[in-house]
């Protein structure tokens, strides 16, 4: 049975889907007042895997992916490139689904940009408020959280502490922040301005997900994914504004991506320590390398990219994809016990390590072994093209969900 890690409940659980066979998964896409970098990729990758196992597994899949084009960076980087923040936007989204391909990953079922679902997020608003969560100010309506009794679950904050009101997206420190549902509009917004109960203005960041997750996918839904930087406060707010509203729990799991670091610092547009798919394209990285690079650590587990070390794992890749090659041009005639024994037990090695909370690492380094000794049999003869197709099928199976072979 797969198991996945619950960052709420803090242990690995069995899955099992809320409703029938059908999963609903939420995404965290990207915020476009920048391109993605394969940090971020590094976590898009890994939400990939798990919609393509559980596919794999009989399940079907419902995953969406927000796209963020309306929040303080987005705004400020409009006004920084004399655009609107509709015109930002073109490029970076057509930017970040033509990498999203070459990285081999199957598009979401919706992609729901922030800006096209401002309507929903009013009316949600309008529900925190009916419930006595809101807190209306001059510069906007804000979320109480000291009336939330759950708030810092997520994150497992140590600090307590009320710290006030959060006036942007990002907290100086851990604590108990009110966060902002909705902004009033100043000059300084520009055109990302809607008419609502609460004033001319915008809506808050957190809010935006919250709304389309619960407009697409219900008032709960299955899995919820993002990077690890995402759990505080992006996905505790989330919770706290969703709960609220509803009095249900928003997300059956709550999984996170560890971050990719060069040099042992975190990738960060921020820093500007970050590396672009083009860029490693241009340094003759093929995709398809990258994406096993990228996937060859279980999502959980820190990752730090060197050259070196990028060039050294797709070596290995690049070596079992020429046995794969060269089990296609088998041409003995014989029995297929062999080729039968190997391919179960790939599948059954495979399965065994995606059970485990998606643990690529165990996945590859079985597969590389098995493929290992599937070569020395085509070397030595013992290597049936009977034995070679079977073990391909296998490995094509394999593929469904790697995308690596």
């Amino acid at each position: 049975m797969l198991k996945l890690f619950d960052t709420l409940s803090r242990r690995k659980r069995a899955f099992r889907p809320l409703k029938g066979n059908l999963v609903r998964v939420y995404t965290c896409g990207p915020s476009v007042y920048d391109y993605t970098h394969i940090g971020n990729f590094r976590t898009y990758l890994f939400e990939d895997i798990l919609v393509r196992y559980l596919g794999y597994k009989g399940f079907r899949v419902k995953r969406v992916m927000n796209i963020t084009d309306i929040e303080d960076k987005a705004i400020a980087a409009a006004k920084r490139e004399g655009k609107t923040f509709r015109e930002l936007e073109k490029g970076k989204i057509r930017a970040f689904f033509s990498d999203f391909r070459k990285l081999g990953m199957a598009r979401p079922d919706i992609v729901a940009k922030a800006s096209g679902n401002v309507r929903q997020m009013i009316t949600l608003i309008e529900r925190i408020c009916a419930k006595g969560y809101c807190i209306r100010e001059k510069d906007g309506v804000y979320f109480d959280v000291r009336r939330f009794r759950g708030y810092g679950h997520l994150r497992g904050l140590k600090s307590r502490a009320y710290l006030g009101k959060a006036k942007g997206d990002d907290y100086s420190r851990e604590g108990l922040w009110d966060f902002r549902l909705w902004k009033r509009w100043t000059p300084a917004d520009g055109d990302a301005r809607w008419s609502s109960p609460f004033g001319t203005g915008r809506p808050g960041w957190h809010i935006e997900c919250s709304a389309m997750s619960m407009r697409y996918l219900g008032e709960s839904f299955d899995i919820h994914c993002g990077g690890v930087d995402n759990i505080f406060p992006h996905h505790e707010n989330e919770i706290a504004q969703s709960e609220s509203a509803t009095g249900k729990r928003l997300a059956n799991f709550w999984l996170h991506a560890r971050h990719l670091t060069i040099g042992k610092r975190k990738m960060s547009k921020r820093t500007g320590n970050v590396l672009y798919v083009e860029q490693l394209m241009d340094e003759g990285i093929e995709p398809r390398c990258l994406r096993y690079y990228l996937i060859s650590a279980r999502y959980r587990s820190p990752l730090s990219l060197t050259m070196r070390g990028l060039r050294d794992e797709i070596c290995a890749c690049g070596k079992a994809r020429g046995i794969i090659k060269r089990l296609g041009k088998a041409i003995r005639s014989g029995h297929d016990r062999l080729g039968r024994a190997i391919g179960r037990r790939l599948l059954k090695g495979f399965e065994g390590a995606m059970d485990d909370d998606l643990n690529t690492s165990l996945a590859f380094k079985r597969i590389f072994r098995l493929l290992g000794q599937a070569d020395r049999a085509l070397t030595e003869g013992e290597m049936s093209r009977d034995d070679a197709r079977l073990i391909l099928d296998a490995v094509d199976r394999i593929d469904s969900v790697l995308r690596v072979f």
